[in-house]
């Protein structure tokens, strides 16, 4: 085995770069440039890339493959790809890769830490340990979500036996990890809540690369290239990103559907498991002035649509009690790129549209409120420029790449050696 290096991090990440739509965003790769720009080298070990519209994937991989990402060193290893939805194929393709992670340790170089993304579920905890064992590391995990939580808030799983599984895996993951590094001070205090000690825990917020995802003026004007109407004279609500079932894609189609005789064009970019109901409701009630272009998987392609738009919207289910908790990244690449947004959410990212300036919270699952935030925004375009323009001097000031940078280094050096 290699001989370790003193800024060396082997990088856990089931699903990384390119990430396709409808299976999660960009938080491994952020993450793993953030580390890059912090001084370290970065092996990454992950699954061959995940999409969901092609269904040959498995038999596109190879055992294993070395490949060189913007300047990070990616170690591919085969998996039980998921070829369609669903919570059990999703299951299937992080247990597989647990397994089949383990064919990289010969070849990754000698770390002096190994970092884990959770989610991916806690069966991720078993492949963790033993690399952290075997290169003899210190084993770090980054919480970004409570699963267990997700699965359970929306019965996705109904049977006790499971729920009695994912929680013992949880507590195993959270004793053998040297150190958390929690996404946000919410999820920071739940975990303490959980009997975490307090002295083994960081807190370590989100970064987005705003050089990709910065304002781009005339995108209006290539319309044609997005696959997209002329905007001209009409307000544009952008959703982007996984079709995923924590959002409440039935309250932005009742807004659609409140606003259709009125000058607002509805865009929906993305793919995933909630995809077909979407086109079902687009359907069943003529929603005309909402638009699904192609997905796209690119950063640039998608900062592109993010410009089109007048306001973003994040609209989160009422019953999702994890997403109090969290901030999807989705949030920092809309304020990054001049966007305000409306979040239908409490918790934490209502705390965030208090502290930025920067958009509207709104009660999740209230069609009403919702359409009543659009049309303000609508009928005040000062108000949406102000709003975006302080998303990106906030998003600049606390989530750039080097402001998480060197908190990084500050985690890694300083609470963990």
């Amino acid at each position: 085995m290699a001989p370790k290096k003193p800024n060396k991090v082997c990088l856990l990440a089931c699903v990384f770069w390119p990430v396709y739509p409808g299976f999660g965003g960009r938080h491994a790769y952020v993450l793993a440039q953030n580390l890059l720009r912090a001084g370290y080298d970065v092996d990454v070990v992950a699954a061959f890339p995940v999409d969901l519209r092609r269904r040959g994937n498995f038999f596109r991989q190879r055992p294993l493959a070395i490949e060189m990402v913007d300047g990070l060193r990616v170690i591919r290893v085969f998996t039980l790809l998921p070829t369609g939805p669903g919570l059990w194929r999703k299951l299937l393709f992080y247990l597989s890769f647990a397994l089949t992670s383990l064919l990289a340790i010969p070849i990754v170089r000698g770390s002096r830490f190994v970092l884990g993304l959770h989610p991916p579920p806690a069966f991720q905890v078993f492949p963790g340990f033993v690399f952290s064992k075997l290169l003899r590391a210190k084993y770090v995990i980054r919480i970004t979500d409570l699963w267990p939580d997700v699965v359970f808030d929306f019965e996705l799983s109904n049977s006790s036996v499971f729920a009695r599984f994912v929680t013992l895996l949880t507590k195993v993951m959270y004793r053998f990890a040297d150190h958390i590094m929690a996404f946000t001070p919410q999820i920071k205090d739940r975990l303490i809540q959980q009997g975490v000690p307090e002295s083994k825990m960081s807190m370590i917020e989100m970064a987005v690369d705003a050089d990709v995802f910065r304002p781009m003026p005339g995108v209006r004007e290539r319309c044609v290239e997005l696959g997209l109407p002329d905007p001209a004279g009409r307000f544009v609500v952008l959703y982007a990103g996984a079709f995923a079932l924590t959002y409440d894609f039935s309250v932005f189609l009742e807004a659609a559907r409140g606003l259709r005789e009125e000058d607002v064009t509805f865009v929906i970019l993305g793919d995933g498991d909630a995809k077909a109901g979407i086109c079902a409701k687009i359907e069943e009630h003529g929603l005309k002035n909402v638009f699904m272009p192609r997905p796209v998987s690119g950063a640039d392609s998608v900062a592109k649509y993010v410009n089109y738009s007048d306001v973003c919207v994040i609209p989160l289910k009422p019953e999702m009690v994890a997403s109090t908790l969290t901030r999807p990244s989705k949030l920092f690449e809309f304020w990054a790129c001049g966007k305000p947004v409306i979040c239908c959410a409490k918790g934490e990212l209502e705390n965030l549209m208090q502290e930025s300036d920067a958009g509207i919270a709104v009660e999740p699952g209230n069609t009403g409120a919702l359409v009543q935030a659009i049309k303000r925004l609508r009928d005040d375009r000062e108000l949406a420029r102000t709003m975006g323009q302080n998303g990106r001097d906030f998003t600049l000031r606390r989530f750039s790449y080097d402001a998480l940078g060197a908190n990084l280094k500050g985690m890694f050096e300083r609470d963990i050696l």
